[in-house]
């Protein structure tokens, strides 16, 4: 009785928005670019697959490079400085300029230069129970020079801003639009939000919790505000903790006042939010006893869902949404209510397209890869991403529109 109620649960926890009609969708197969065995993050700038890499030998450099839609490369540069620098966030805007966080050492201070507008779904620093998180490079002692960097489409170094901290810290996020540059990460065991003008100039660093809790995203929003998105088992903006751990979604002022927490309710459940974008499109794990769902979650600027789908998988998710579709790269491990030929023996990565209600109108599949750890899109290219297979291989992957 006990094995038959937890197939209900899983077969039955694709949850579709109330009075939608999902039809049946046929699984379609994804496209397999190209190996990257290096590459630790991606974004899309145009009609060119940007990957980054941390090169550590000799010294710490940020390779970045591009691919075309077939996969074949176009340009490969370095950040050439007089520091080691090592990258952990990334996004581009809406002209294609590309634009990193990370951290440099203290060697010399570098100059800084200008700002523009979007983000990138980035993977989380989480490791619940159940969940694989994406590895790190270890930080060394002497990089601890908070770094921006705004390349050009075509990888050139436009502009550099930096901040000298008292110790090396984690980038986790970043979000730019025409008001300046927003920062989350870990600093001294702490959450922290950290933001700069146009100019470069940055704020002091703002703590938003302690030890217990992870903000592992972050929008960016016109009026220079923060929206913070992560896991906290700590009260937060007078919200007590419901379940081990929940869900936070925090609303940062420009003065770095947390003006607004809202946290999940599921009573001894496991929950973060891991990727977001500009649109308030969510995704995050949810682990209740044994089970662990992907959900994926559109807000409203009130932080309430207007829909919201949970599917079974490892828990590992990235979503964003371009024009009226969203769409979410998850580590499916079984079958999933609606999808036709979706039969997973082992953790494979899936992708859906949904509409603007919630509703899957798309869903693309490959035996070959499974957890997604960078999610991008373009016009020109459609949605591409990075995934890892099960011997941990690297490989870019792309959904034709």
């Amino acid at each position: 009785m006990k094995k038959t109620a937890l197939l209900l649960v899983l077969t039955m926890s694709f949850l579709t928005p109330a009075h939608a009609v999902q039809k049946n969708i046929a699984v379609k197969k994804i496209e397999k670019l190209v190996s990257a065995p290096d590459a630790e993050l991606l974004t899309a700038s145009g009609s060119s697959i940007i990957l980054i890499s941390n090169v550590d030998s000799p010294t710490a450099q940020i390779s970045i490079s591009a691919l075309d839609t077939s996969g074949t490369a176009i340009w490969q540069k370095k950040i050439e400085s007089q520091q080691e620098e090592i990258a952990s966030a990334v996004t581009s805007d809406n002209a294609g300029n590309i634009w990193l966080a990370g951290f440099a050492s203290v060697k010399n201070s570098i100059e800084s230069s200008t700002a523009t507008a979007t983000e990138t779904a980035t993977a989380t620093a989480e490791n619940p129970d159940g969940v694989v998180a994406e590895d790190y490079p270890d930080m060394r002692e002497d990089l601890r020079v908070l770094t921006v960097w705004k390349l050009s489409p075509l990888g050139e170094l436009i502009s550099a801003y930096s901040k000298e901290l008292s110790e090396p810290g984690l980038v986790n996020g970043i979000s730019v639009n025409t008001s300046g540059i927003s920062i989350v990460g870990q600093f001294s065991g702490r959450p922290f939000l950290i933001t700069a003008n146009q100019s470069g100039a940055f704020s002091k660093m703002y703590f938003v919790g302690t030890s217990k809790t992870v903000i592992n995203t972050v929008v960016r929003n016109t009026d220079s505000t923060s929206n913070l998105f992560g896991a906290s088992t700590e009260k937060l903006g007078g919200k007590n903790l419901a379940g081990k751990r929940d869900g936070i979604l925090m609303k940062v002022g420009k003065s770095g006042s947390i003006t607004s927490v809202v946290r999940s309710s599921i009573t001894k459940g496991d929950r973060a939010w891991l990727s977001s974008d500009s649109n308030l499109l969510l995704s995050g794990y949810v682990k209740s006893g044994k089970v662990v769902e992907s959900a994926i979650t559109k807000f409203n600027s009130a932080f309430v869902p207007t829909w919201t789908i949970r599917i079974p998988s490892t828990g590992e998710s990235l979503a964003l949404s371009a024009g009226k579709n969203s769409y979410a790269a998850l580590n499916s491990n079984s079958a999933v209510k609606s999808l036709t030929g979706w039969k997973p023996t082992k953790s494979q990565l899936l992708l859906l397209t949904f509409d603007s209600k919630g509703i899957i109108t798309a869903a693309s599949g490959i035996s070959d890869l499974s957890s997604p750890f960078a999610l991008s899109y373009s016009k020109e290219l459609g949605v591409v991403g990075l995934a890892k297979s099960v011997d941990q291989t690297v490989a870019v992957f792309k959904v034709t529109k």
